[in-house]
């Protein structure tokens, strides 16, 4: 009625344009209830006598009819349009994993199935390191198989809802340090250091979940950082929050991806590279951070080339009702 007294359209037009938006965004049902309600309003509000669900003029009737009729059937055009999109959504998940499975599994596979191979039929010909060399390539690729798989399983209890949270009172510096030992590990060449602020409090989170997810922001920033660069991990108190921000000196988040990235099986691809991974790292790191209670989001730097990735959560408990004397705080 407002849109109607400021500029001359048909009123029936603005009313089927609600029940369009109710097929797309809430899918068939919704949108039916709608179009029986725009009907049920077309008739109130604007066909005489008004206010009134009575009709004075017969033609009003064959009206009303033919509006219902393309409501309902916008409700259903549109609610097809939504699960073909469902449809190609799911597909598009679907041609994600296999395409990830088929290469980001497979490739670690080759490189344990070839030096062993090669131990087997060739063994006493090779020098003592060269046996190591062989060997350490089969650690490595299965611990990266075993990280790949321990993705896919951890997405998989994300969605199925299978993830619970314990609200532990938690130090960083012990998950920091954890999980910064692990990337260490994997010998990518980056310097991994640790900034935490003196007396930072603790968190309310999961000990488990906070180290993969921390190992998961150090892990995506290693595999886009150059070799001898710095990624430092940062953590300070913002008010009743934890904030641990994953800083690194790699090629930054391309424009318009800061939200993208955290899409399931997405992976960047610098120039004509592509890292290795399933994509679903920084999916994970989220989905943990949120059954914690807390957020991650990323930013490119502002003082340098680089992203920058934030994972606030709530100070404990016990941190809120104590003060750092050890007094109650009943405030």
């Amino acid at each position: 009625m407002v849109i109607q007294s400021f500029i001359t359209m048909n009123v029936d037009l603005v009313l089927l344009l609600a029940v369009l938006f109710s097929a797309i965004r809430f899918g068939l049902i919704p949108s039916l209830v709608t179009a029986a309600l725009a009907t049920l309003a077309l008739d109130f509000f604007f066909v005489d006598p008004l206010y009134t669900l009575e009709i004075a003029d017969p033609r009003d009737v064959v009206s009303l009819a033919f509006f219902a009729i393309i409501a309902i059937a916008t409700s259903n055009l549109a609610g097809e349009l939504q699960r073909q999109m469902r449809r190609a959504e799911t597909e598009r998940l679907r041609n994600a994993m296999l395409t990830s499975i088929s290469h980001d599994l497979r490739t670690p596979l080759s490189s344990i199935i070839g030096a062993v191979t090669s131990l087997r039929s060739f063994g006493t010909l090779y020098s003592v390191e060269n046996r190591d060399d062989l060997l350490a390539t089969i650690q490595d690729e299965a611990e990266r198989l075993n990280r790949f798989i321990g993705n896919l399983l951890d997405m998989t209890r994300l969605e199925a809802g299978g993830i619970r949270a314990t609200e532990d009172a938690v130090d960083i510096a012990d998950v920091a340090n954890s999980a910064a030992a692990c990337i260490r590990r994997l010998g990518r060449g980056q310097r991994i250091e640790l900034d935490l602020d003196d007396n930072l409090p603790l968190a309310q989170a999961d000990f488990v979940l906070l180290e993969q997810s921390l190992f998961n922001l150090l892990d995506n920033a290693t595999k886009y950082a150059e070799p001898e660069t710095t990624v430092t991990l940062h953590g300070t108190r913002q008010g009743g929050f934890v904030v641990l921000d994953v800083i690194d000196e790699g090629p930054g988040i391309p424009s318009g991806q800061t939200e993208a990235i955290f899409d399931k099986f997405t992976r960047l691809q610098q120039g004509d590279r592509q890292r290795a991974g399933t994509g679903l790292g920084l999916a994970i790191a989220r989905g943990f951070a949120t059954a914690m209670g807390g957020t991650i989001a990323a930013a490119n730097r502002t003082d340098r080339r680089g992203a920058v990735f934030r994972l606030r959560l709530p100070v404990a408990a016990i941190e809120r009702r104590f003060g750092a004397e050890g007094v109650v705080d009943h405030g």
